[in-house]
């Protein structure tokens, strides 16, 4: 026993600090007579204070205290002169070693907590208008419109069209932080409000919001080329609105993708299918995020009970029992969303939902954004999406088809080694600066892209 008590503390030290050098150990005697004692003699430390000492290494590993800092990692197939090469180019921000904030900031997880809580937080500005449009099966559909606080350099009457991630709305704090510093700089911004995410906003139809649908958004956005008719737009989405933004710029008619400037994906996991298995694993405490979020989901549900639940009930669609045992995901999704939204399988359902296998349409220059320590979007998710930029153009290069090449010359992906998802906080000291680094890389980013895009 006193052996295996060695081995763990050996191994538990080399798997925390893989750098640090651990001496050979002598044989010694750990027989029933010897006991622990011979153990203890050896080491000469006290039984506590390995404990602290194990306690001090967990620690060190959660916050990634030995990570080092970096700059933003950009993949791009375009050569120099290429109008995305020119907005990256153009972004400071790129230069720039992202610092999360001291002590707790390199921590993915950390990060990922702390995003709906931080920032402007304590921002309570109202939109200066709340639409309400009314969908053809009775959905009614609201966006907040907040205007610019002053006028854009470029003269140009620009709106971000900003779409939020699962279940969030204009009123989560990231959102309200992201609103706020572009406003500054000059952008209306208008934000969708997922279907049932708001208090005291009721559903109309037996629906929520789903993860690819693209109706609401396309929406907003026609509502809002309508009222103003002279604006660009540039459609930023995050997480799960991130996907949905991909989709409606890849789905959408000409006539309103010809006024899209720009795209932006934040965090997003681009395909239902293949993170099926990976939020069921415990790698990085994923299965425990999983479970956070079907009870989110869970909740909105029954605070929407009326209209969400009880008549897909009553038409024998739902099994109630079934729905509110859920405890993953993939299994709320099995016994709501895939059947209220009338897909025959599981399969069928993400299938239609993940933007990644339509990538290839995309007509819009846009950016793809990752950080590589996001808790819920693991690597093997947007590396597809990473190789898809950089593949077809070293295909080219080989069998001199720049047709092929060409497809991917307004799509750049990039990745941060650190700000969990939707984190991005950042600051020298421990508390994080109120705007944060995503904050600032989207209106650069935007900044750059009128500059570059916006002058046709």
């Amino acid at each position: 026993q006193g052996e295996d008590l060695l081995d763990t503390i050996i191994g538990f030290a080399s798997m925390s600090l893989p750098y640090l050098a651990l001496p050979p150990l002598p044989t010694v005697d750990l027989s029933v007579e010897g006991g622990l004692s011979s153990l203890y003699a050896l080491v000469d430390i006290p039984p506590t204070f390995l404990l602290s000492f194990l306690v001090f290494l967990a620690i060190v590993r959660f916050l990634k205290l030995a990570s080092s800092t970096e700059k933003a990692q950009v993949t791009t197939a375009v050569k120099d002169g290429e109008r995305m090469r020119r907005v990256l180019k153009d972004m400071p921000i790129l230069n720039e070693v992202y610092r999360p904030p001291w002590l707790w900031g390199r921590s993915g997880h950390l990060q990922t907590a702390a995003y709906g809580l931080l920032g402007h937080a304590t921002l309570k500005r109202t939109a200066d208008r709340r639409v309400v449009v009314r969908q053809s099966d009775g959905a009614s559909l609201t966006f907040d419109v907040f205007e610019p606080l002053a006028r854009h350099p470029s003269g140009i009457d620009l709106t971000l069209c900003l779409t939020p991630g699962i279940a969030n709305s204009s009123e989560s704090n990231y959102i309200r932080t992201c609103v706020h510093y572009a406003q500054e700089a000059g952008y209306r911004c208008a934000v969708l409000n997922h279907l049932g995410a708001l208090d005291g906003v009721p559903l109309t139809s037996p629906r929520i919001f789903s993860y690819g649908g693209t109706s609401d958004l396309h929406s907003m956005v026609s509502h809002l080329a309508f009222a103003y008719p002279d604006t660009k737009f540039i459609s930023i989405g995050f997480s799960m609105g991130a996907n949905i933004t991909t989709k409606f710029l890849i789905e959408t008619e000409e006539k309103v993708r010809s006024r899209v400037i720009f795209g932006l994906s934040v965090c997003q996991g681009y395909s239902a299918t293949s993170s099926v298995h990976l939020y069921h694993d415990w790698e990085n405490s994923r299965r425990a995020y999983n479970y956070v979020i079907t009870e989110n989901m869970k909740r909105l549900l029954r605070r929407n009970y009326e209209q969400a639940i009880a008549p897909h009930v009553e038409k024998g669609i739902l099994d109630e029992q079934r729905l509110w045992s859920a405890t993953s995901i993939v299994a709320l999704d099995e016994v709501y969303n895939r059947r209220v939204n009338g897909f025959d399988s599981l399969d069928s359902f993400y299938q239609w939902c993940s933007c990644l296998p339509l990538l290839d349409q995309l007509k819009v220059p846009m950016i793809f954004f990752n950080a590589q320590d996001d808790p819920i979007i693991p690597r093997s998710l947007w590396e597809p999406v990473k190789v898809s930029i950089v593949l077809p153009y070293l295909l080219a290069t080989v069998i001199v088809n720049q047709e092929l090449a060409s497809r991917k010359e307004d799509v750049a992906f990039i990745t941060t080694k650190h700000g969990g998802h939707l984190g991005f906080l950042e600051g020298s000291s421990f508390a994080p600066k109120s705007v944060t680094w995503i904050d600032r890389f989207i209106v650069q980013m935007c900044d750059s892209a009128v500059r570059v895009y916006g002058q046709k």
